[in-house]
């Protein structure tokens, strides 16, 4: 178990990694098996999500908090579980194609967007470096985490915005009319909390801001260094990277890091450990 000290040392390491960031065609497509994985996944999408969509339980109904926690993780999880096999596909295929001699005009053409999608430097072009930043973006998130962070945003699903918004992460926009207005939001701002056709679409979008937005690079270099080590990666040690995720700080860290250990959730981060490169 980690102790305060402990956090505090990874929490340092992390916001001084994400002080140091500064990065906020014609062919038919690659038939190799990854790349079918990510199609399945995308042709699919529309049908997965309007059948969880029918099957949110109603959490909020739930009186018997045992049951109702149950629930919310099964469900959550089968997300989580889903968008983290769509990224170790997409990782796949990155590894793959990097090991080639030459690209084929489709494969770089699908390279180069994943690459745009993941906020990879534009300037990066086919190399290396290009190589090494999307694999070190595109990668899983501990389900330890995934689970905590829902339930602590929506509220266990009960929050309105979960209801009216399917938004279980605490999501902004900033564009009129992209979400749900707060009822407490400040005089003169204009963010909305984000809506999303389904809790799946939450999910997704929730594990991309982690994997992209350079406030969580700390987040992504401790995910790195402790899978360069062989270790497993899991929630409470990435949770150090989200000093950033909420204005209470620390004290928002150590709430996820104490609701894994008393929700018994980092087995699920030691079943499936992250230690591939």
């Amino acid at each position: 178990m980690m102790t305060r000290i402990d956090r505090l040392f990874l929490l340092l390491l992390a916001g001084l990694v994400a002080l140091g960031s500064g990065y906020n065609r014609d062919f038919q497509p690659v038939k190799e098996p990854a790349i079918e994985q990510v199609q399945k996944v995308t042709r699919e999408e529309v049908k997965v999500e309007k059948k969880a969509q029918k099957n949110i339980p109603d959490f909020a109904a739930i009186e018997d908090v045992n049951k109702k926690k149950s629930q919310f993780f099964a469900h959550v999880k089968q997300m989580v579980d889903e968008e983290n096999e769509r990224l170790a596909g997409i990782r796949q295929e990155v590894k793959m194609l990097r090991e080639k001699s030459a690209l084929h005009e489709s494969e770089e053409k699908w390279l180069l967007d994943m690459a745009r999608k993941f906020r990879v430097d534009e300037e990066l072009k086919v190399s290396d470096a290009l190589y090494d930043d999307l694999l070190h973006r595109a990668d899983e998130i501990p389900v330890s985490l995934a689970l905590v962070q829902a339930a602590n945003e929506s509220a266990w699903g009960t929050s309105r915005f979960a209801v009216e918004a399917n938004n279980y992460f605490g999501q902004w926009c900033f564009t009129p009319g992209c979400g749900v207005v707060p009822g407490e939001r400040p005089e003169g701002a204009t963010y909305e909390v984000r809506k999303f056709s389904s809790l799946e679409a939450s999910v997704r979008s929730y594990m991309h801001n982690l994997n992209t937005s350079h406030h969580y690079e700390g987040l992504r270099e401790l995910r790195s260094k402790r899978k360069s080590m062989g270790h497993p990666v899991t929630g409470p040690v990435l949770a150090q990277g989200l000093y950033a995720y909420s204005s209470r700080g620390i004290d928002y860290i150590e709430e996820l890091v104490s609701m894994i250990e008393s929700n018994d959730l980092l087995k699920y981060d030691l079943e499936k450990p992250l230690t591939r490169h």
